[in-house]
């Protein structure tokens, strides 16, 4: 008789064996090999010793873990999962680079009067753009651009096809978009 799924993952036939007890054996039998694994990756036992953690904290709230067939196979999956997540924060990170404080001018984040002038006549061209725009056409990207509203959620409201609502969008955009390319 094949195995039922569970996420993804063949599962045995739990019955009224105790979780917590298996739990707990699988994180003394698989501590010191993740503690390894983490360590020769990141280079540092402190490092290695955080990420175990966070493991075995996220493992406890997985829901029905110790029915999974392959629980070592599951869980070194997770550790892998967990040192990408650590290596993208830790990109991220660094990218940002630290930032002086004392040097922190607030005037510099705001825009110039060219910029300024710029937006607005950017804007001015956008309301004569979306004002040419047949009603159903205007109506629809307001719904989409102003309200966030889904292509299916406007279909319905409007009565009319997702198909429509995409071509009438479509069309729009591109009389909006060149609308902002325009030259003053």
């Amino acid at each position: 008789m094949p195995l039922p799924l569970y996420d993804g993952c063949a599962v045995r036939e739990s019955g009224d064996i105790d979780g917590a007890e298996h739990f707990e054996a699988l994180t003394r039998r698989l501590r010191a090999p993740l503690l390894s694994y983490f360590a020769r990756r990141t280079g540092s036992r402190l490092d290695a010793e955080e990420l175990v953690q966070d493991l075995f904290l996220r493992l406890l709230r997985r829901r029905g873990l110790m029915a999974l067939e392959n629980v070592d196979g599951y869980v070194f999956e997770a550790a892998a999962n967990l040192l990408r997540d650590k290596a993208r924060r830790d990109r991220a990170r660094l990218e940002g680079g630290p930032v002086d404080l004392q040097t922190l001018d607030p005037a510099d984040d705001l825009p110039g009067a060219e910029q300024v002038v710029g937006g607005r006549q950017n804007l001015a061209r956008l309301r004569t753009a979306l004002k040419s725009l047949p009603p159903r056409a205007r109506t629809i990207v307001i719904l989409r651009r102003f309200e966030d509203m889904t292509h299916a959620e406007i279909a319905a409201r409007l009565r009319i096809s997702v198909s429509a609502v995409e071509k009438h969008l479509a069309r729009a955009m591109i009389v909006l978009r060149d609308a902002l390319r325009e030259e003053v």
